[in-house]
């Protein structure tokens, strides 16, 4: 068990931090194993970073990491082991700043050296010896994401299937044939087809994923001179959850108390609730189910529903609001309420601007089966305009949200996912009005998840 820092017992940490080589017969092979907490920081965590902290701070539990062994006087391997490509999309500029301020802090750290597996491996002492091992994955330490659900099951299936018309009508065919459909043949075998099938997994193209697949698997018969199964023509795939958002369509008045009984009071709030299966970082922790905003006359009120329960131990609730102008470069007024959660209960809150703390008697928070909050307009030096024709960088004409949840000083999860919640200011009977019902623009890449929300969905292409 992991302390409240990520950090492991001394024994466990003996254990993890080295180099194993497992031992059968006559086969060899050294191995090292994965620290999911140091895979999942630079995953899930650090991307919400500013680089330079994020850079620290893994500097710092690498060393964390390493203590124990070094303590004993042993040298320590603490691997960082993690997809090459999926996490730097949710990094600023791809994660460019943090690795340059990771790589010079290592290059200055006379105590941490950064080596290949392979030279680890040439150079350390005390290789553990490993005469057993399960078959597993780097998920759960099983296949289940793979194998098991209707859809796993079918595309296998299938691929079976294919493979056995190869193995037989191959040795009737052309080496050229044959060379073709076992290329579609391999392509079809790779294990990410499985990843979108199933319940675990989903991306705005899961449609296309199943329609290429099942194209591949085709391309096995025709290559070989023979027609497709008519069930390659129908989709494996069943229905698709999407991510959705509701703009404000009225003034709201909501009662602050956290009990998500009042359905009403909250009717003609912006609403966003994500897909919490996007995108291709399996492992992610979701605490947040969705997020609610609007106005009335004097005050934004926000609302946070959280996805099961609200997490254990400490934790913080952050929401950044922003007022803007029509063409204005930066925000009129940027605020950050920062609530303090202990034992269930907001033990300390606080709204501030770059250090500037207000009176909280004309604001509210509550915390009970819900997040809620209320804050005057007048703090955002924001109110509805008298109509949409009022435009200039001098008046703010909207607002924007983000909300979030921290545990020992690191976001854990936030809603949206990245980008903002906007709030249009307007009178409430333009709110309602057809212009601003907006529809969603274009679509999702492939495994990115949505990068701005307004009075419409927009996604990055």
């Amino acid at each position: 068990m992991r302390d409240g820092h990520g950090r492991l017992p001394d024994a466990s940490a003996e254990k993890l931090y080295t180099i194993h080589r497992y031992e059968s017969g006559q086969t060899r092979m050294h191995l090292i194993f994965r620290d999911h907490a140091i895979s999942d920081l630079i995953g899930f965590v650090y991307s919400g970073m500013p680089p330079h902290e994020a850079a620290s701070h893994l500097i710092h539990n690498i060393k964390d990491c390493a203590q124990a062994l070094i303590s004993s006087g042993q040298d320590a391997v603490v691997p960082i082991i993690l997809d090459g490509e999926n996490a730097w999309e949710y990094y600023p500029e791809s994660g460019r700043e943090f690795l340059r301020r990771f790589y010079d802090a290592l290059q200055n750290d006379a105590s941490i050296e950064a080596l290949t597996v392979s030279e680890a491996i040439a150079r350390h002492r005390n290789v553990n010896i490993l005469n057993s091992l399960t078959p597993g994955s780097w998920i759960h330490a099983n296949f289940n994401v793979w194998i098991g659900a209707p859809e796993d099951n079918k595309s296998w299936d299938y691929l079976y299937h294919a493979r056995n018309f190869y193995e037989q009508a191959s040795q009737h065919c052309s080496e050229e044939q044959r060379k073709l459909a076992l290329e579609e043949l391999f392509i079809a075998e790779g294990s990410d087809w499985n990843w979108w099938y199933g319940p675990e997994h989903h991306s705005a193209n899961d449609r296309e994923f199943d329609e290429l697949y099942r194209k591949h698997l085709s391309n096995v018969y025709q290559a070989l001179g023979a027609t497709p199964p008519d069930h390659l023509a129908q989709p494996i795939i069943s229905g698709t959850v999407q991510p959705s958002f509701s703009p404000q369509t009225h003034y709201i008045h909501p009662r602050i108390d956290g009990e998500l009984i009042r359905y009403f009071e909250w009717m003609g709030a912006a609403h966003y609730t994500a897909d919490r299966r996007s995108g291709a970082m399996h492992g992610k922790v979701f605490l947040l189910e969705s997020i609610y905003a609007g106005t009335d006359e004097q005050n934004v009120y926000g609302r946070m529903d959280f996805a099961d329960q609200m997490p254990e131990g400490e934790f913080e609730v952050v929401v950044n609001l922003e007022s803007w102008g029509d063409s204005s470069a930066r925000p009129r007024r940027t605020l950050r309420l920062n609530a303090e959660v202990a034992k269930g209960n907001i033990a300390r809150w606080t709204v501030a601007d770059q250090g500037e703390t207000f009176p909280l008697e004309a604001a509210a928070t509550v915390l009970a089966r819900n997040f809620e909050f209320k804050v005057p307009l007048v703090w955002l030096y924001a109110l509805p305009r008298e109509s949409s024709a009022e435009s200039s960088s001098l008046v703010a004409t909207k607002l924007r949200l983000r909300f979030s949840i921290w545990q020992n000083r690191l976001p854990v999860d936030a809603l949206p996912v990245e980008g903002w919640m906007e709030l249009q200011l307007l009178p409430e009977e333009e709110l309602s009005a057809p212009a601003l019902s907006n529809r969603p623009r274009g679509g999702r890449r492939t495994g990115a998840l949505a990068r701005h929300f307004t009075g419409s969905v927009i996604y990055n292409l």
